[in-house]
């Protein structure tokens, strides 16, 4: 009995830290990606180049920008690890999307469905409040 209730401990503590290593970045949420390079409202994904899901997202990603009037970026954090530093990058893909000036709107640490991203991406010109 007491080997059962020391498992499900520990299973609950490595869910429990999963789940938090999974959040979104806090510093990504509140940053402006004018430093990066990204000024215009735009979906960007952070990745690396041996991500599978990330590769496999770019052509999804690509589409719901070109559905929303605007720009896709994509920044490899394994070439630009202080970008990662910088933001809290801890999983790709890290897909946000952002407004006017690259102020971040919103961020996902996987893809997000298709209509929430073109709903966000959806404030991008002309539209973001801000």
């Amino acid at each position: 009995m007491i080997r059962l209730a020391v498992a499900a401990s520990v299973l609950l503590g490595v869910y429990g830290a999963w789940l938090l290593w999974r959040r979104p970045p806090r510093r990504l949420a509140r940053a402006d990606l004018g430093g990066v390079g990204i000024r215009e409202p735009a979906i960007v994904q952070f990745a690396t180049r041996a991500c599978g899901p990330c590769r496999a997202a770019v052509p999804y990603l690509e589409a719901a920008a070109d559905r929303s009037g605007v720009a896709f970026r994509q920044i490899d954090v394994g070439d630009r690890p202080d970008v990662a530093r910088r933001f809290g990058i801890r999983t790709v893909p890290t897909i946000a999307v952002t407004g006017r000036g690259g102020r971040v709107l919103r961020v996902w640490t996987e893809v997000p469905d298709q209509g929430e991203l073109t709903d966000a991406a959806g404030l991008g010109p002309g539209r973001a409040s801000a």
